[in-house]
């Protein structure tokens, strides 16, 4: 049983279950699950590609469950990743003819340039993700890379929903001893994003020496 997406999640607890009447029930479920993944484990960093509209100075992000941004890059084929200038929204001009952007701002669920676009240049949006699955979000890196931890945690409510009680408590050891291998796992993925080149590292005790 493949468990990729959102609707291949709703049908594997369905089928852990054996209780196809509970399709009206299962959404529940999962949001239920993510109310405990969410508090337990701290947000993922990850990267969403985006591509901007000819004309334009925002692009949507409705569809991301995003907790925190943290960088936007310009990443054209054939060329370096050029990293954008994040700025408040309304502190930078912003500019009639159309062009490469420069500066860029968290507008609600867009990011928002400082100028329309002369062309639909392709961006890696990075941010830090909650887990909340929909149909606008059908996957997120917890379900990508753990299905089986984030099954376990939708089964504990559906089998407490159903009162077959000695299954949550199944399901629950299950996801009880996955997690602090998980928060590890997340914990490593975060300081490998944090690593810093040791130059770099001499450069700023020498600056902040002087």
């Amino acid at each position: 049983m493949s468990i990729t997406n959102y609707t291949e999640l709703q049908a594997a607890i369905l089928a852990f279950m054996t209780r196809q009447t509970l399709t009206g029930n299962v959404t529940d479920f999962i949001t239920l699950a993510e109310a405990r993944l969410n508090r337990e484990l701290e947000a993922v960093e990850v990267d969403a590609t985006l591509t901007g509209i000819v004309d334009s100075r925002s692009i949507s992000i409705s569809s991301l469950s995003m907790v925190e941004p943290l960088a936007l890059f310009l990443a054209e084929t054939g060329l370096d990743e050029v990293e954008l200038t994040a700025k408040v929204d309304g502190t930078f001009p912003y500019l009639d003819a159309s062009g490469r952007p420069r500066y860029w701002a968290i507008d609600g669920t867009n990011i928002d340039f400082d100028r329309p676009l002369n062309g639909a240049y392709p961006f890696r949006f990075r941010y830090r993700e909650r887990f909340a699955l929909s149909i606008g979000t059908p996957t997120n890196w917890l379900l990508t890379n753990h299905p089986d931890v984030y099954l376990a945690a939708c089964l504990v409510w559906g089998t407490v929903f159903v009162r077959n009680f000695g299954d949550t408590s199944s399901y629950k050891d299950i996801l009880d001893d996955n997690m602090p291998s998980l928060k590890n796992i997340i914990a490593r993925k975060k300081r490998a994003v944090l690593t810093v080149d040791p130059m770099l590292q001499c450069i700023g005790h020498r600056v902040w020496g002087n």
